[in-house]
C-alpha cells in the first residue's frame, strides 16, 4: 500500500535478464493499493523484443490493483504492462499504461469512477478487459498498434463518461479499434 502522498517507483532494465518488476504470488492474494495522493510507477528500459512485464500475477483470484484518492498509477515502457487479468479499480485518480513494446494489459475487470484512464502508444493492445464499468470517467485509448479497447464481457459505461479511441490498429488490424465480445451498454449522454 502506498498512502499519504507516498512516491514509489521501479525502474526495470531488461538487459539485466529481469523478467518483471513485480510478481504477485498466487498464494499471497496480493494487492497493490495506491491511495490518498500517492504516486506509483514502473518504468521499463531496453524492452523491445524482450519478454517481461511491469506486473505479473501467478493467479488472479483475490488479486488486484486499486488506485484512489487523487493518486496516480503509471506503467511506462515495459514489454507488457500488466498480465494475467488482475481486477483494476480506479476512483478519483489517474491510471496510465503507455509505451509498452507489446500489450499494455490482459483481461481482468476494470472499474473507473471519477477518473482519467490512459492507454496510449502501446505496440499491441491498449485496454483489454473482461468487463469495463465506468462512472463519470474519461478514457484516452489512442495510438496503440492493435485495438485500443477490447471488452470480452458485460460492461456499463454511464452517460457522464467519455471514451476516446483514436489512431489505433497502426501495426495490425486484430479486431478493430474497438472490439466488443459481449453486450456493452453506453448510457445516454456518453461520448
Amino acid at each position: 500500500t502506498a498512502t499519504n502522498q507516498a512516491n514509489i517507483s521501479f525502474v526495470i532494465d531488461y538487459t539485466s535478464d529481469a523478467n518483471c518488476a513485480i510478481y504477485m504470488d498466487e498464494h499471497a492474494q496480493a494487492k497493490i493499493k495506491v491511495e490518498s495522493g500517492s504516486r506509483f510507477s514502473i518504468k521499463g528500459e531496453n524492452t523491445k523484443g524482450k519478454e517481461g512485464q511491469g506486473i505479473q500475477l501467478g493467479k488472479t483470484e483475490n488479486t488486484g490493483i486499486y488506485v484512489s484518492g487523487n493518486s496516480e498509477f503509471l506503467i511506462d515502457g515495459t514489454n507488457r504492462g500488466y498480465v494475467n487479468s488482475p481486477e483494476v479499480k480506479v476512483e478519483n485518480s489517474t491510471f496510465t499504461v503507455k509505451n509498452c513494446t507489446s500489450n499494455a494489459s490482459n483481461g481482468g475487470n476494470f472499474t473507473a469512477v471519477n477518473s482519467t484512464i490512459n492507454f496510449e502508444n502501446n505496440a499491441a493492445l491498449g485496454l483489454s478487459t473482461n468487463s469495463l464499468n465506468s462512472i463519470n470517467s474519461t478514457f484516452h485509448l489512442n495510438q496503440n498498434g492493435y485495438s485500443g479497447l477490447v471488452i470480452n464481457g458485460n460492461s456499463n459505461i454511464d452517460g457522464t463518461s467519455k471514451v476516446y479511441i483514436n489512431g489505433n490498429c497502426k501495426g495490425y488490424y486484430l479486431y478493430g479499434a474497438f472490439f466488443c465480445g459481449a453486450p456493452t451498454t453506453f448510457k445516454s449522454g456518453s461520448t
